[in-house]
This record gives structure tokens, C-alpha cells and sequence, in this order.
């Protein structure tokens, strides 16, 4: 199916925010799940991007379109930071799990550069379910921290942290998360996976449950090319989850972080 462009807005010179047109994607009602889309603009064919992208769903900002974050990092997502209002890409989606919330909770959202992207959409769930959401928000510098007063409306607390204290709390975000992580009834987290292999440890020392959303490399989305096979540990055993399918998003506490990090 297509997605048409309403609107690509570039947050810095690496970071853009892409409003997109199709009632089939932008009628999920779950937060966390991603599309897949081909980043060929209306039928340009160009050989280095064979395959689909996946991105998470950002947004729901009508029943008919939704937005997604993309940074920057090579020739697909290139296209996607030149595309113009009216033009269409091929998409497949929604697809993956979703995260699962449970009302009238103290929720803490984790983000780690792009890894915002699913909060954002986690933030208003969880906010119309009546839980109170503070967002943990991290990035190397100030130039990594997006659309900062837009994300104070959408959750009870922002809290910042850089890793060279240009902008908010110096450090990653176990730094302040680490004080009050008694406070949350569940967390959630997206972003580098060494940012969540820490920030489980951290809730594993402290009794708190946390989903993870991973963001790994996905050639097909729906399981058929198992090039994005992870390990969780089940019943003491090493098992392997296609992250597109059966995640991307896990128990932080089940995951074999040493072989997906390695």
C-alpha cells in the first residue's frame, strides 16, 4: 500500500519528523508497534535500496495520518529527508507487537536519541489511561535532544540528560533515573542497546518490571528473513525471537544483552 507525504519537517541536520498519509497505519490504536517502508519516491527506482526501513509510529495525528521520526545515517534515509509533500512510498504495516499498560499507574518512559520515537505515542496512551508518565530523555549532546517543549505537553515530567551536560543532567539517563526509580510502577525504555541493557540492570536491582523496544535491522518485517534474530533466556534456556514478530519489544530481564550487544 502507499503512504503519501503532508509534510517533512527537519528538526537538525540529522533528525527529521515525516507526516504521512494512510488510514490502514494510522488507525492502530496500540502504542510501540512499527511499519516498514521502501524509500523509493513515487517509483523512482534506485538500486542500493532494495529493502524496506522500519520505523516506529511516532504519532497518531488524525484517523487518517500518523508521523514517524528518522535520522540520517546513509542513502535510504536520505530520501526520506528530501521528501516533499504529495510524494508516495510503498509501506507495510502495522506490524510487531505493542507494549502493554495498565491504568492509573507511575510509568517511566526512557528514550535514547531515536529511540524517542515510540515514546511519543507510549506518552499519550498512557496519559488517556490515567497514568502519571514521567519521560527520561537522553542524548550526547543538546544538537540530539528534539522538539523539547512539544514533548513537556505531552507527559507530567521531562527530564533531560546529555553525555557532555550541554544540555539538562550530565550523563546517561540511569544517572537521575537511578534516585527515583522506586517511585514507577513499570518502565519502559527505547534507545541504544547499551543505554537498555543499563537501564535494566538498574531495574532489575530494584524490583521494577521494564518492556523494552528494541531497534534492530529488519529486512523483511514479518519473520521471513530471520535477519533480525535475537536470544531471551527462557526457562534457563537460550532462545531465538525474530524481533519483528515476536518483538520488537521484550522483557528487558529476558534478553541475552552480552550476545546482542557483542
Amino acid at each position: 500500500m502507499k503512504a503519501t507525504v503532508i509534510k517533512n519537517t527537519l528538526l537538525s541536520d540529522k533528525f527529521g519528523y515525516l507526516e504521512l498519509k494512510c488510514p490502514e497505519i494510522a488507525k492502530e490504536k496500540n502504542a510501540g508497534r512499527f511499519f516498514m517502508i521502501l524509500p523509493h519516491s513515487d517509483n523512482v527506482y534506485i538500486t542500493d535500496t532494495l529493502l524496506k526501513r522500519p520505523f516506529a509510529i511516532c504519532d497518531i495525528t488524525s484517523q487518517d495520518t500518523f508521523t514517524c521520526l528518522y535520522m540520517v545515517a546513509g542513502r535510504g534515509t536520505k530520501i526520506l529527508s528530501e521528501a516533499l509533500p504529495g510524494n508516495h512510498f510503498l509501506v507495510t504495516g502495522p506490524v510487531g507487537n505493542f507494549f502493554k499498560f495498565e491504568k492509573d499507574k507511575k510509568a517511566a518512559l526512557i528514550a535514547g536519541g531515536i529511540g524517542l520515537a515510540p515514546m511519543i505515542n507510549a506518552a499519550r496512551y498512557l496519559k488517556n489511561i490515567g497514568s502519571k508518565v514521567t519521560l527520561y530523555y537522553g542524548g550526547r549532546s543538546k544538537n540530539d535532544i528534539l522538539m523539547y517543549d512539544f514533548l513537556k505537553n505531552i507527559c507530567d515530567e521531562l527530564i533531560i540528560t546529555t553525555d557532555d551536560g550541554s544540555m539538562g543532567i550530565k550523563g546517561n539517563v540511569t544517572v537521575p533515573l537511578k534516585d527515583k526509580i522506586s517511585e514507577y510502577d513499570k518502565i519502559y525504555a527505547c534507545g541504544p542497546n547499551r543505554m537498555l541493557q543499563a537501564v535494566t540492570a538498574l531495574c532489575s536491582e530494584n524490583n521494577v518490571p521494564i518492556d523494552v523496544s528494541l531497534d534492530e535491522q529488519m529486512g523483511c518485517g514479518v519473520g521471513a528473513c530471520l535477519g533480525c534474530m535475537i536470544n531471551v533466556i527462557e526457562n534457563g534456556q537460550k532462545v531465538m525471537k525474530r524481533c519483528c514478530v515476536e518483538g520488537p519489544i521484550f522483557d528487558g530481564t529476558t534478553i541475552d544483552w552480552d550476545s546482542l550487544i557483542r
